[in-house]
């Protein structure tokens, strides 16, 4: 795809490198003049690793795969230190996708459709964003998807109105013939607070070859290159860096927190059937057995 120089400077692609030794990763950069803040992602494991274990294919896949990313970047912009879910309820009640994005850049996905329908971010969906806040709140708003569709356009929205920060981004996914991801990715690129809206315009005639950023992602794409590619030619700072992985922070603790939310009727009702609990984590399908007798303090006064 042609940048407006006319052609890619693949200068910075490394030599020949193997799908394999490519990390996910998230790097940022801050152009020279102070001006704008710039994160790029690569997050084709990740987005893999949530496919499979969703079962994802196709359009589901691809739409989840772009929520993937557009949360991390999201986290990485306005929470790096918190978590972030970014929740995609499809048009028409036809099922919902969540992205789940914690600190470290640990990464897990959710996909709730009732008879494999398809979830696209269409006119008539919605885009909610929810991320911790440092005293234990929850910031959280809601977004119409707009016209033309996207989960790029969303975020965009969502960014703009919600958040009230002027930013644009692209986000990517990449299936095969067989509808399963090959490759995925984004970057979003930010004007800082202080500066007025002229640079924006500036980088927004900039980025025009960069709305759809699929043909630029593959199996040996790296952060790096994209990151360059977005600022040839502009003089900026490379900061730090977060790597990026598929990882469910599930556990036997956390499962028994949420069930001591349910009536106390309920729970007893388990411990009175004397039957091993079997539930199984939703996002990585990892199946917990619980004694009736690890239920027996959720009903007991403290």
């Amino acid at each position: 795809m042609p940048t407006r120089a006319g052609v890619l400077h693949t200068e910075s692609v490394n030599a020949s490198p193997q799908p394999e030794t490519i990390p996910d990763t998230s790097v940022r950069a801050i152009t020279d003049d102070g001006a704008f803040r710039v994160i790029v992602a690569r997050t084709t494991s990740t987005v893999q690793e949530v496919a499979r274990l969703q079962k994802a294919s196709g359009l589901n896949a691809k739409t989840l795969g772009d929520l993937l990313t557009a949360t991390i970047l999201f986290r990485e912009t306005m929470a790096p230190d918190l978590r972030v879910q970014g929740i995609l309820r499809g048009a028409g009640k036809r099922g919902t996708l969540i992205a789940d994005s914690a600190p470290g850049g640990l990464t897990r996905g959710l996909m709730q459709t009732s008879d494999q329908a398809t979830i696209v971010a269409t006119e008539g969906a919605q885009l909610q964003m929810m991320r911790s806040l440092r005293n234990g709140a929850i910031n959280q708003g809601v977004v119409a998807v707009p016209p033309g569709g996207g989960i790029t356009q969303a975020a965009m929205a969502y960014m703009k109105d919600s958040e009230q920060v002027d930013t644009m981004l692209a986000v990517g996914t990449v299936l095969d013939d067989a509808g399963n991801v090959t490759a995925a990715g984004g970057y979003l690129v930010q004007l800082l607070p202080e500066l007025g809206r002229g640079p924006l315009a500036l980088m927004a005639e900039r980025l025009e070859d960069f709305r759809t950023i699929e043909p630029l992602l593959d199996q040996d794409f790296t952060p790096e290159w994209l990151r360059d590619e977005l600022l040839y030619g502009l003089p900026f700072t490379a900061l730090d860096q977060t790597p990026l992985s598929f990882e469910c922070w599930c556990s036997q603790e956390r499962l028994l927190g949420a069930l001591s939310s349910l009536d106390r009727s309920e729970i007893q009702a388990m411990i009175d059937d004397a039957e091993p609990l079997e539930i199984a984590c939703d996002y990585c399908n990892k199946e917990y057995r619980i004694q009736p007798a690890k239920l027996v303090g959720l009903v007991t006064p403290s």
